[in-house]
């Protein structure tokens, strides 16, 4: 995603100031603990699409042009922890 940014741009910036927040790297490297690595790169990848999506749903009106990632990112963690934790007793008694 990076290499993609400084071809786009033609900019060779730091990437954590000029594309990616501080907290969007907190809040990424403090998740890792609850993934496996595949399932990481899985939520990582869903979840910056999941951030676009929503941005552009409800942010793109009020042209604001950063995106909260992280804070995007925790809601489709939590919809996922959600899911795992109080539904999936419900679909092992259904098989």
């Amino acid at each position: 995603m990076v290499l993609y940014m400084r071809i786009r741009h033609k900019n060779f910036a730091n990437p954590l100031q000029a594309y990616f927040g501080l907290g969007d790297v907190l809040f990424f490297v403090s998740i890792t603990p609850l993934f496996e690595l595949k399932k990481y790169l899985v939520f990582l990848i869903t979840s910056m699409l999941f951030a676009i999506i929503l941005y552009f749903l409800f942010l793109k009106e009020k042209e604001i042009k950063s995106i909260p990632l992280a804070g995007f990112s925790s809601i489709l963690l939590g919809f996922i922890l959600i899911v795992k934790n109080f539904l999936e007793p419900f679909f092992l008694l259904l098989c």
